[in-house]
């Protein structure tokens, strides 16, 4: 029976062994499976709502149906950094045009979707759910874009 110990590291291998321990703690996990539906349905119901509040002429009724959507969203958003889908230390550099350039896209296909569905006949329903919806499956992609550019940028870096 021999009681061998592990030679001790040199101070470059154990830098070298705390750099890469670092830099696997900052870097985001993948995002769960269920944050880019759950956030489709969110801006699908959305729409929806604000669009059966505008035929109904409930407009009085816009605010909360806004302040729902931000709880829900807020909560979800919540629960995916809990499980350590998003960035867990700080965003990287150079990740401000990728971000704007997302939300611009939401943006857009909102009002495509809209476009689309008021062209195809639609009531204010039917626009809403469909702004909703091409926002939210937007929301989705970008999201998953997202994620990968960060997890290379941590990774390059």
């Amino acid at each position: 029976m021999s009681d061998s110990v592990p030679p001790p590291l040199s101070a470059a291998e154990a830098l070298r062994l705390a750099d890469r321990a670092d830099t696997a703690a900052r870097q985001p996990g993948e995002m769960p499976r269920w944050y880019g539906p759950a956030f489709a349905c969110a801006f699908t119901a959305y729409g929806l709502g604000i669009g059966h509040v505008i035929e109904t002429g409930q407009l009085a009724m816009i605010g909360g149906i806004a302040a729902g959507f931000a709880a829900l969203t807020g909560v979800l958003a919540r629960i995916a950094m809990r499980s350590d889908g998003i960035v867990r230390k700080g965003l990287p550099d150079n990740i401000g045009g990728p971000v704007a350039v997302a939300v611009l896209a939401v943006c857009a296909a909102s009002a495509a979707g809209m476009l689309l569905a008021w062209q195809a006949g639609g009531g204010p329903r039917w626009i809403g759910a469909a702004a909703g919806l091409a926002a939210g499956l937007t929301f989705w992609v970008g999201t998953v874009r997202l994620n990968r550019r960060v997890r290379r940028l941590y990774e390059a870096g």
